[in-house]
């Protein structure tokens, strides 16, 4: 199944496949920017685990060509939480962690050393901008399970949830228990941030940018769910 995926020639999200519709900005996109033509066939998923294979007419309605395929959710979920940065860093963030195949992704408000401090209107437009990057990059690594996008969630939330981890100099190497690791800003969290009840994970000797830091923890993390299978 996961040559199919490989090989096709698009890979699309849509609402349902009982009814494969496609949205008028990917018929457009499909068509005009990546030339698909009847001859070439794609990969059509709900997002939530399920997919066919189809071909593309040249109006925009696609032909299923396939069964139903359907791929099971990672049985403990990989997740990882940071501090927004300046600029358009948390986009990168997220279209690499969804790449990697992190299921949740989670903006921390604002913390003690955060520069970056998103008022609720600037945080629901995030929301939605978000999603969108995590939507593109789910379709260019043909994940078939779209990456859960947080609103934005207090850093003692965070911390609360079972298997959570604190990225911090001098932590111990990340494993198939920690689940969610929180990367905080380019400061650091404040000392009175942290509670000994979690634990710390280290991303490795240098010193990372805080954008940089979410990327690796994803890879660490994915890597060591991987070798734990």
């Amino acid at each position: 199944m996961m040559d199919l995926l490989r090989k096709s020639s698009a890979h699309v999200f849509i609402n349902s496949l009982a009814s494969p519709v496609l949205e008028q900005d990917d018929a457009h996109h499909l068509l005009k920017v990546l030339r698909i033509t009847e001859h070439d066939v794609v990969s059509v998923c709900d997002g939530r685990g399920s997919w066919i294979t189809a071909k593309l007419d040249k109006h925009g309605e696609l032909h299923p060509l396939s069964e139903v395929f359907t791929s099971a959710p990672r049985k403990n979920l990989l997740s990882v939480a940071f501090a927004p940065v300046k600029g358009e860093k948390p986009e990168v963030i997220v279209q690499k962690l969804t790449e990697l195949g992190i299921d949740q992704i989670i903006p921390l408000a604002p913390t003690r050393r955060s520069v970056v401090k998103w008022d609720d209107a600037r945080a629901a437009k995030n929301d939605e901008r978000l999603r969108k990057i995590a939507r593109e990059a789910a379709m260019q690594s043909r994940r078939t399970w779209l990456p859960s996008i947080h609103s934005i969630t207090a850093l003692a939330d965070v911390l609360a949830m079972p298997g959570c981890a604190i990225a911090e100099p001098g932590g111990v190497e990340i494993s198939r228990e920690h689940r969610i690791v929180v990367i905080g800003p380019e400061g650091g969290f404040a000392p009175d941030e942290l509670t000994t009840r979690v634990p710390t994970v280290s991303l490795g000797e240098s010193i990372l940018r805080a954008e940089t830091a979410a990327i690796v923890a994803g890879a660490l993390m994915v890597r060591a769910g991987r070798e734990s299978q």
